[in-house]
């Protein structure tokens, strides 16, 4: 069993196809079947949200946190098909994560849909996972771009969550140069974190759940490496 762990983080790391897993591991279709399982019955989001209080706690944290940032990344689709769609602004023809990380940078949910959608309704998905995630635990506040400005997702923060939303502004376009905005700055980190995943750089995945669990090992990697260095 470990393993086979092993096998679905070394694959997440790596890149590689699931039938080109190295020969010391278990067989891959014994691996994709675990995958598959872990994926549908809830254990993979049982094992991260362990994991995830686990550094909180390592790190003088209160288990749940009461920040929360929220930013969405647009990634290309491989030939495997599924759901995609087109994103004109990055100009990126695939999918979208949409993504909530503490103030320690430490994702907590992800949804993903096709690159067309828009991010305050990618945002509306992702902040119900977070919402489950946390077991209902409310947030205080939530900062966010401009993608997420607006009165009507505004209200609905308040609404649903109890929680006031603060949009950043984008001074790198104004002062063209990189300049980094208060809390944004910390979801910036953690896409980045996950860029090194070369699963992920695009999204090989033919449906949005496998595409979602892909993400998710690679946070429970990045996890148990702040765990045990």
């Amino acid at each position: 069993m470990r393993r086979t762990v092993e096998a679905v983080l070394y694959l997440v790391k790596s890149g590689c196809h699931w039938r080109l897993l190295p020969s010391d591991f278990p067989h891959w279709r014994t691996v994709y079947e675990y995958f598959a399982t872990w994926r549908d019955n809830g254990v993979l989001t049982k094992i991260q949200r362990q994991l995830y209080f686990a550094v909180r706690q390592k790190a003088g944290r209160q288990p749940y946190p009461t920040v929360a940032i929220i930013d969405s990344q647009s990634t290309k689709t491989s030939k495997m098909g599924g759901v995609r769609g087109y994103d004109g602004g990055k100009h990126v023809k695939g999918r979208k994560r949409h993504l909530v990380v503490d103030s320690l940078g430490l994702p907590i949910s992800v949804s993903i849909t096709a690159a067309n959608v828009h991010d305050q309704r990618g945002g509306r998905h992702v902040l119900r996972r977070t919402f489950r995630f946390l077991h209902g635990h409310p947030l205080k506040k939530l900062y966010g771009d401009g993608g997420y400005d607006g009165e009507p997702f505004s209200k609905w923060v308040r609404r649903k969550f109890h929680a006031s939303i603060k949009i950043g502004g984008n001074l790198a376009q104004k002062l063209k140069r990189f300049v980094p905005v208060s809390q944004r700055w910390v979801v910036e980190r953690s896409l980045a974190w996950i860029d090194d995943y070369r699963r992920l750089k695009i999204d090989y995945e033919r449906t949005i759940a496998s595409s979602r669990a892909m993400f998710n090992w690679a946070v429970v990697r990045l996890l148990l490496r702040k765990l045990f260095r």
